[in-house]
């Protein structure tokens, strides 16, 4: 079983750091191979919404940098997480550059799922998707969005299990690991 990690926090953000070890920790002990990917570090363009990636390129971006790289080891994943501090209840700037540049895995046709008009995907293999949101406090609002927009983005990306979990800095470290052990149980369960 294949992971990705897309960790969108900055490099100096310790408390990210510290979720990061313990899920490698983790997935380590149930024999999935796990690749990080820390976003900042890498040269990533933003979305120009050309088109090219359907039109001229199909399933690639017409931009080449890391991205290329990305959506090639997601493309071949079972299991995609996302890290990343919540900002206004979405992803981290550096985590939605990324994301803006995956509409390659998807088609330029529609189709309905559950009465809603959706891309239809590309690729047979179908990726799991965790998004962790770390928030410096409680916030009921600013959660309750991110787990929307993650359960929004899987039907996106036709994952066929999804889940968001919210990390409070500060919070119990053995909770977010028996939370995030029971994800991975459930994601092991559908593959």
């Amino acid at each position: 079983m294949k992971a990705i990690i897309l960790i969108g926090s900055k490099t100096d953000d310790s408390e990210s750091a510290k979720i990061h070890e313990m899920m490698l920790e983790e997935l380590k002990k149930l024999n999935w191979d796990a690749t990080s990917i820390i976003l900042e570090d890498k040269n990533i363009a933003y979305c120009t919404g050309c088109f090219g990636c359907w039109v001229q390129t199909p399933g690639e971006c017409v931009i080449k940098d890391y991205e290329e790289t990305i959506v090639r080891k997601m493309v071949h994943s079972d299991l995609i997480i996302y890290i990343t501090p919540i900002v206004f209840g979405g992803y981290s700037s550096i985590l939605k550059k990324a994301l803006d540049r995956q509409i390659s895995r998807v088609l330029p046709y529609f189709t309905k799922i559950d009465g809603e008009v959706h891309h239809k995907k590309r690729y047979e293999k179908e990726q799991s998707l965790l998004g962790i949101g770390i928030l410096d406090n409680p916030d009921a609002e600013k959660e309750e969005v991110f787990k929307t927009l993650v359960a929004r983005n899987s039907i996106n990306m036709w994952s066929p299990y999804q889940r968001a979990m919210i990390y409070t800095r500060g919070q119990d470290s053995l909770d977010f690991v028996n939370n995030f052990n029971n994800a991975l149980r459930e994601v092991k369960a559908i593959l």
